[in-house]
């Protein structure tokens, strides 16, 4: 699965939520009622969430009795299983009212096509112009300075200058181990 897609399915502060009680509790992980009370969800809305986060590859879903189990784990690849780790280490032992606000900006940074491949077009380059950001991503100056936007803003890339003057991207060299598997991610898929 594209890291896109795998951003997008969490990156929603229920699904947030629920993956990191899920990840959190004891034993086999949560059935669905259990992890929907946590975010005062009922069945069909949970059910839906969860199945997106089992789609992306966050969780096992199976069988058990009359319940529905979801546990943190992921047959599907090494950027799934990668991501998930990092993802379940970033989660707050104890949930303070804003834990979910700086990881859902790091998560939405990487929750656009075109975003994974400004990332993936940076990373490659280590620094890079404008113009050929542009071509190299095949997107239009107005929707590129928009998407630039949101990556500089969520610290993934910075903006400097080269000798001229003109503007250059290159990739934050942030300590954010979150932020860190998600280039590395978004590099790989090159």
């Amino acid at each position: 699965m594209e890291l896109w897609k795998m951003c997008r399915a969490v990156n929603n502060a229920n699904r947030l939520a629920m993956l990191r009680e899920i990840a959190r509790s004891p034993g086999r992980g949560l059935n669905v009622l259990q992890a929907g009370d946590f975010v005062g969800l009922g069945k069909a809305a949970a059910s839906q969430y969860l199945k997106q986060l089992s789609e992306a590859g966050f969780l096992m879903v199976e069988r058990s009795g009359k319940f529905v189990v979801c546990s943190c784990g992921s047959k599907k690849g090494i950027a799934a299983a990668g991501f998930a780790d990092v993802l379940e280490r970033a989660f707050p032992e104890k949930a303070r009212k804003d834990w979910q606000a700086p990881l859902l900006e790091t998560i939405n940074a990487f929750a656009h096509h075109l975003r994974e491949r400004i990332v993936r077009a940076v990373a490659t380059a280590g620094r890079i112009g404008f113009e050929e950001l542009a071509k190299s991503t095949d997107a239009p100056p107005a929707t590129l300075r928009r998407q630039l936007g949101i990556l500089v803003s969520a610290g993934v890339v910075k903006l400097g200058g080269d000798a001229k003057g003109l503007r250059e991207y290159s990739i934050s060299a942030s300590g954010d181990p979150l932020l860190r598997v998600l280039v590395g991610i978004a590099s790989a898929d090159a």
